[in-house]
Parts: C-alpha cells; sequence; structure tokens
C-alpha cells in the first residue's frame, strides 16, 4: 500500500526512541554494577595487605623470645619495610601515570604475599627483615594505584566515601588481626597464621587480575589523559603539596610505626596486659580507624575536606599530648579512649588523598600524593627508631618514649590548616581546584 514505507520507518523511529533511553539505563546499570565488583575487589585486596601489615605487631613477644633479641634490634623489622615503601612512592607515582594502575596493583599484591610467605617460613632474624622489605616493595605499589583505580572507576562526589570504605576494609583487615589472631597464634603458634595469609594473597592477586581485564574504566584515560608529569610544577605548588605532606606525617606515621611494634610491649610491661588484652587495645585503634575513614570521607563530601581534616588534627595531637604526659597512670578506659582516637586521626588521612584529587590535575596528583605518601611512611619510619632510643635509657614505661613522637604529631596538626581550603562541590561541578588556585 502507499505510504506503508512511511508508517513502517515511523513505527521503527518510535521504537528507537523508546529503546535509547532503555539502553542507556542498562548501560548505567552495568557501569554500576562492574564499579561495585571493582571496588569489592580492591576492598578484599586491602583488608588483607593491612591485615598482614599489622599482625607482626602482634607477634613481637614471640620474635624476641625465638631469636633472641633485643627491642632495638627488632625495630630493623619495621624500619626495612617502610624505608622501602617510603622510598618507593615517588616512582610509584610516575610509574602509575604510564602503566596501568591495575597491572602495578595485581603485582604489590604478589610480592606482599610472598614476603608474608618467607616471613612464616624464615629461619633467622636476618630472613625475617629480607621478608619484610619484599612486603615494604609490594606495600608501596597498593595504595596509590587503589586510589588511581578508583579514580578511574568513581566520580568526585563520592570518591571520599570510595576512599573511606576502602581504608575502612584496611581496619577490618588490621582489625582481625587483633584479638582473633591472638586466639589463632595462641593455639597454632605465629607461622601458620602468617602463612595462610601470604597464600591467601597471592590466590586473590589472581583473582584481581581476572576482574581487572574484564571491564573497561568509566573514566580510562584517569590519571594517564596524554598530560606529562611536571615536577617543577609539583614542587612549586606550595602549600597545596606541603599542606598534605605535612598532614600525613602526623596522622599516618605515628599510628602505624607504633602499633607495628611498641603498641603490645608497652601495653605489657606498663599495664600487665595479657597477650590477648593487649590485642583488645589494639582492636580499639583500629575500631576508630575503621571508622574515621568513610565517617571522615562522608563529612568532606558534605561538607569540604578542610572541616573534618583540621578537626582530626587537633583530636590526634590531644591523644599523643595525654599519653605523653601520663604514660603509666591512665585508667583503662581513658586509655582505649586515646587508642580509639589514635585510629580515628590515622582513618581520616584519607582525607590526604581526597585533597590531592580537588588541589591537582590528575597527572600532578599521582606525583603529589606520592610525595604525601612518603611523608607518611619516612614518619613510620623514624618513630620507632626515635622511640627505640628512648627506651635504653628511660624503660617502656616512661614519658620520654611518647614525647619524642609529639614533634611528629605537630607537624601533623599545622598541615590541614596550611592546605588551601576546600569546600563542598556544587552540584554539577567536577573540576579540580587546581585551576583556581
Amino acid at each position: 500500500m502507499p505510504g506503508t514505507g512511511f508508517l513502517h520507518a515511523r513505527g521503527q523511529n518510535r521504537g528507537l526512541a523508546k529503546s535509547a533511553p532503555l539502553g542507556h539505563a542498562r548501560r548505567m546499570d552495568s557501569a554500576r554494577r562492574h564499579a561495585f565488583f571493582i571496588l569489592l575487589t580492591v576492598a578484599l585486596i586491602y583488608g588483607l595487605i593491612f591485615m598482614q601489615r599489622t599482625a607482626p605487631g602482634l607477634v613481637t613477644p614471640y620474635l624476641l623470645h625465638q631469636f633472641d633479641l633485643d627491642p632495638q634490634t627488632l625495630t630493623l623489622m619495621t624500619v626495612g619495610q617502610f624505608l622501602m615503601y617510603a622510598l618507593l612512592q615517588v616512582p610509584v607515582a610516575v610509574s602509575g601515570t604510564r602503566h596501568r594502575p591495575e597491572l602495578l596493583l595485581v603485582i604489590g599484591t604478589l610480592a606482599d604475599g610472598a614476603g608474608t610467605v618467607l616471613f612464616a617460613l624464615s629461619p633467622g632474624f636476618s630472613w625475617i627483615v629480607a621478608s619484610r622489605v619484599i612486603v615494604g616493595f609490594g606495600d608501596a605499589l597498593i595504595w596509590l594505584n587503589i586510589v588511581a583505580v578508583l579514580g578511574r572507576w568513581f566520580g568526585h562526589g563520592v570518591f571520599g566515601r570510595v576512599l573511606g570504605l576502602t581504608a575502612m576494609s584496611g581496619s577490618f583487615g588490621a582489625l582481625t588481626a587483633t584479638v582473633p589472631l591472638a586466639f589463632w597464634v595462641n593455639a597454632s603458634g605465629w607461622r601458620l597464621p602468617f602463612a595462610v595469609m601470604g597464600l591467601s594473597l597471592l590466590l586473590l592477586a589472581l583473582a584481581a587480575s581476572q576482574v581487572f581485564g574484564r571491564w573497561q574504566p568509566v573514566n580510562p584515560d584517569w590519571p594517564t589523559s596524554g598530560e606529562s608529569i611536571s615536577w617543577l610544577r609539583v614542587r612549586r605548588s606550595g602549600r597545596r603539596l606541603v599542606g598534605p605532606m605535612l598532614s600525613h606525617f602526623g596522622f599516618m606515621g605515628p599510628f602505624l610505626g607504633f602499633l607495628s611494634i611498641f603498641a603490645v610491649p608497652y601495653l605489657r610491661t606498663t599495664y600487665h596486659l595479657s597477650e590477648v588484652h593487649a590485642g583488645m587495645f589494639m582492636a580499639f585503634a583500629l575500631v576508630g580507624s575503621l571508622l574515621g575513614g568513610p565517617l571522615m570521607g562522608t563529612i568532606a563530601d558534605r561538607f569540604g575536606v578542610s572541616l573534618p581534616y583540621r578537626m582530626m588534627a587537633g583530636l590526634n595531637l590531644a591523644a599523643w599530648a595525654t599519653l605523653a604526659a601520663m604514660p603509666h597512670s591512665l585508667g583503662l578506659v581513658p586509655l582505649a579512649l586515646i587508642f580509639v582516637a589514635m585510629g580515628l586521626a590515622n582513618g581520616s588521612s584519607v582525607l590526604t588523598f581526597a585533597s590531592i584529587r580537588r588541589l591537582f590535575t590528575a597527572v600532578d596528583g599521582s606525583l603529589a600524593a606520592g610525595f604525601a605518601n612518603t611523608a607518611g611512611f619516612t614518619s613510620a619510619v623514624l618513630i620507632p627508631m626515635a622511640m627505640a632510643l628512648a627506651l635504653p635509657r628511660h624503660g617502656m614505661a616512661d614519658r620520654a618514649e611518647f614525647i619524642v613522637v609529639l614533634p611528629f604529631v605537630a607537624l601533623g596538626g599545622i598541615g590541614p590548616f596550611v592546605t588551601p581550603t576546600i569546600r563542598r562541590l556544587q552540584r554539577g561541578q567536577t573540576n579540580s581546584l587546581a585551576s583556581e588556585l
């Protein structure tokens, strides 16, 4: 019939008009689902990484006894790990702009797993140190590439919350390395738990390589958008760089440096706690860290980064100053609250990377994040050394052990106030502050 072709074409166009929004909605649902699986994979990696990173702090009494060590020698284990981490942060940041961050994250997870297995099998203390250096190499590839992977899947409006949830998974892993690990170690010895953690990391790395290779990121060019890193531009960025570096130096370093080696001996010597009860206090700190990441990330998304950043700076300084003033005369409840406060400050260190993402372009932000992470782990290297030097003269219960930490914490307290004020993004605004400063 005449005109039937036109009617058929109109029907086709009408069908296309109806199917276009439906296809878009399906693509959006699919992208959300893929992003969820990416976040879940990253969270599992970070949880296991943080578990094996924190776990040696619980077994330090076993290592001191089995290998006939003094506390000063034992610090080599932590110093080797964190020094390797700190030295590699800037090279890792540069590599992240030239190679896929997913690949680097898988390599880091494999190295962490191999180092943890070697730790479990170590016949002597030199092997312990070597295993933790390997773990430090793997650790160096983890967090910056986690930030890059998440940046390729999530936008500014939810980035703070996503980082907070990822940090929360790390805190869950570290929490598992307290009371549950203490019972496990009491039942089986310290070697088996580390062997299981290491093998689990190796298997998870293989699984992650399959997940990462399956889907195309929402922002595939982030952070390698064709722009080259400008070392000079980042180094001359003034307080945009100095503020986050100082903050990370004082928020994360003291927490990691203390919990990784001295917290359990301090609690057992000064407050005469059993290994399990000392593990409970580590759990208090890690619960604080678990809450600090998502809580501060949510506040940052709602009110801007600067408000929670500055609040946590004050809380961190107050907690460490109280511990330095009364290291052996606090009640158990105030002591528990101090450990929680330290954990909250450590968890809020995710704000360092949320602020860098707002203050720098994507490529320069990778390098800036490397500098900030270097500052945090340099602090984690120096603090155990400083505390170990205070021990021979003053003993585990003296305030000198904590007074040496206060300058680090004070510098961290200055950082959020040096950092340019970062307010909440308005609806539809996605640009970095780098273009405004």
